[in-house]
Formats: structure tokens, C-alpha cells, sequence
């Protein structure tokens, strides 16, 4: 969700105000070669023929040491106030508008707790020339501060109106972004009942086939719409509606379908080792018909005569997204004249297909004893 960007119109100075930075700048610079130039001026400045300021106040410790406490709190609020004003403007040249406001607060008011460290100072040492030259360059800085200030204000209120403006179509993106979610949440919920209802028809259809083969085509159709339905539900149920953890799902998957082959009475055991992999509808589709595939005929085909037996179903994923679903019996093994590559059977060419939608890679091989189907694909290169 984008919101639009706040951009203030650009500051042109006035033609007065170019002159007053530019006699300031020039002021500056003259006064601090007339130090390096002419050294009695800096004697000159620092002399001491005046009266200290504590005369002013009659010797009067209560009244002297008021105006220290004052004074020296006020030259430290103001130096702290300027450093934090000069260090935003600084940090936020790129992001904030009108960051060189910031700076030249920060220098006005450093030069207004000069003025305040300088009444400190002439209370017991008479620098008044010092200290009537700092209150001189305070004065420049506090015009230059008020001449430029009014510049900004339409600029200022111009932020403030694209701000508010800003913050409504916020609220209506928001809105509308709710609106979709909702709307997409219910897609998912009645897809997945629309499933739930053809996983039915097969079921009933396969309990009025007397023909048993037939009646395994049917239960084989449920269970392949049952795993896409599957990740509908876990979406739905999600507080992202574009991914799922295929890790909570394979579980799932994989338990639903021996709670469906239970009434085969075949004593298999599962395990998993199931490591989180995020993905996509997109994804999680192909592979959750691709699993489906593997433990059905791995319960099948894998342990004839109810035998004993274990499946492991695993997945890892790497670090460079690269991801395997690996599922491996203890059963019988695949026959000697099965080829994984070019056998004709539903299940395979399903497998066969979908790995390649997926463009992923799948390989099934006899590992003395059991059966090992191993699926890689890449999980990042499907956007969810």
C-alpha cells in the first residue's frame, strides 16, 4: 500500500535576504582577519578598564549569585537546544524540508546564550567591548533569523495541507486494502468448500462403484482435490492470504491422507522432519498435489499384505531458496521394470508434469529396502 509523497514547493530567498546572509558572511570573515591581521585588537577587546557588573548590584551575594544560577542554566539550555537543532538539521538534509531552518534556529539561539554567558562573565571581569560585540552578532543573527522565518510560513502550510491530505487517502487506501482482504479471505473460504463439495461427489460416487478399480480412481480424485482444497483452507484461516508455511501443511496433507487410508488397515508409521518453507498459492498447489502423490503410493504400493513399515517425510530448506521434499519408505521398493522417467502410470505423469511447472527437478530410486522420492525446486521463484 503507497502513500503519496509530501513534497514542499521550493524556498527562493528575497532579494534583501540574499544581501543580509551575504553581509553577515562577509562581517564574519572580516572580523576574524582583523584578529589574525592586527593582534592589539584582541587587547583592545579584552580590556578591563570598566567596572566589574557585581558593582551594579551593591556587593549583594543573594542578588550576584541569582543572576550566576540564571544566567549560567539559561547559557546551558541554549547550548543544548542548539547543539540538538544543528544536529537534526544536519541528520535530516535529505528527509526533512527546510532542514537549513533547523541550523539557523540553532545559531540564533547559541548567540543568544553567548549573551547570557558574557553577563555571567562581566560579573566579575569588565569585558564589556566582548561583550557588546557579541550581543552586536546576535542581533544579526536574530534579523537574519526574523527576515527569513517569514518566508516559510506559506511553505509551512502548504506541509501541513498535503499532510492532512496525505493522511485521508492513507485512510481510504486502508480501507479499501481491508475491503480486498476481506473479499479475497472469502474467495479462498468458498473455493474451499466449492472442493469440499467435488472431494463428496467422488466419495459418494466411489461408494456406488462395484467395479473396485473404478472406486480407486475415485478415492485418488478426492484425495488430489482434498489437498488442493487443503491450501485454500489454510489461507483462509492465515493472516497472510497470499502464503502459507507449506511445513504446518504437509503435515496436514500427509496425516489427512493416512486418516483416509485407514480403513486399508495398513500398520505404517509416520515421520517428518519439516523445516518452516513459506510460499505461494502457485507453488504450494503443484507441490501439494506432488505429496499427495508420493505417501498414497507409498501406502499402496510401498507395504503389500499389511505389512509393517515407516514413511519419512522430510523438507529443508537452503540458504540460496533452494528447497527439498524428500519422501522415503521402508516398503518393498519399486519393481525392477518400472522406469521413474518414462512410466506410463497417472500418478507419475502427474508428478512428472507438475515438477516441470514448478521447474524443479524429481528423481524416485529403490534404496534397499523402501523407495526414495525426492523433489527440489526453488521456492523464491515464485512470488506470492
Amino acid at each position: 500500500m503507497s502513500t503519496p509523497s509530501v513534497t514542499p514547493g521550493p524556498f527562493v530567498p528575497s532579494r534583501f535576504l540574499k544581501r543580509q546572509l551575504y553581509a553577515v558572511g562577509v562581517g564574519t570573515a572580516v572580523t576574524l582577519s582583523a584578529f589574525v591581521v592586527w593582534p592589539p585588537l584582541t587587547a583592545w577587546l579584552l580590556t578591563t578598564d570598566f567596572l566589574p557588573h557585581s558593582f551594579c548590584y551593591l556587593g549583594n551575594h543573594r542578588l550576584v549569585w541569582t543572576n550566576v544560577v540564571a544566567d549560567s542554566l539559561i547559557a546551558f539550555a541554549y547550548l543544548t537546544i542548539s547543539v540538538t537543532l544543528g544536529y537534526l538539521g544536519y541528520k535530516g538534509r535529505r528527509d526533512i524540508p527546510f532542514h537549513w531552518m533547523f541550523l539557523a534556529f540553532g545559531l540564533f539561539i547559541l548567540a543568544c546564550g553567548g549573551t547570557h554567558l558574557m553577563e555571567l562573565i562581566t560579573i566579575w571581569i569588565p569585558v564589556y567591548i566582548v561583550s557588546a560585540l557579541v550581543k552586536l552578532f546576535t542581533a544579526a543573527v536574530s534579523l537574519t533569523t526574523a527576515a527569513v522565518l517569514p518566508f516559510t510560513v506559506p511553505h509551512a502550510f502548504e506541509l501541513v495541507r498535503q499532510a492532512r491530505t496525505s493522511e485521508r487517502v492513507t485512510a481510504n487506501l486502508r480501507a479499501s486494502e481491508e475491503r480486498k482482504e476481506a473479499l479475497l479471505r472469502e474467495v479462498h473460504h468458498r473455493v474451499k468448500n466449492n472442493l469440499a463439495v467435488i472431494c463428496s461427489l467422488f466419495y459418494l460416487q466411489s461408494t456406488h462403484t462395484k467395479d473396485e478399480h473404478t472406486a480407486d480412481i475415485f478415492r485418488d480424485m478426492e484425495n488430489r482435490v482434498h489437498s488442493m482444497a487443503l491450501v485454500h483452507e489454510r489461507l483462509y484461516g492465515s493472516e497472510n492470504l497470499a502464503r502459507i508455511d507449506f511445513a504446518e501443511y504437509a503435515l496436514t496433507l500427509a496425516k489427512d491422507i493416512f486418516s483416509s487410508q485407514g480403513s486399508l488397515s495398513v500398520p505404517v508409521r509416520l515421520k517428518t522432519e519439516l523445516e518452516p518453507v513459506i510460499m505461494g498459492v502457485d507453488l504450494a498447489v503443484p507441490c501439494g498435489l506432488i505429496l499427495n502423490e508420493l505417501i498414497s503410493n507409498a501406502l499402496k504400493h510401498g507395504f503389500p499384505n499389511s505389512a509393517d513399515g515407516e514413511i519419512n517425510l522430510t523438507l529443508r530448506s537452503g540458504p540460496d531458496g533452494q528447497c527439498t521434499l524428500r519422501v522415503m519408505d521402508s516398503g518393498v521398493g519399486i519393481p525392477t521394470d518400472l522406469e521413474p522417467n518414462t512410466s506410463k502410470s497417472l500418478g507419475l505423469r502427474l508428478v512428472r508434469s507438475l515438477t516441470q511447472q514448478i521447474r524443479g527437478t524429481f528423481e524416485l530410486v529403490n534404496t534397499n529396502p523402501g523407495t526414495s522420492a525426492r523433489l527440489q525446486f526453488r521456492a523464491d521463484h515464485h512470488a506470492g
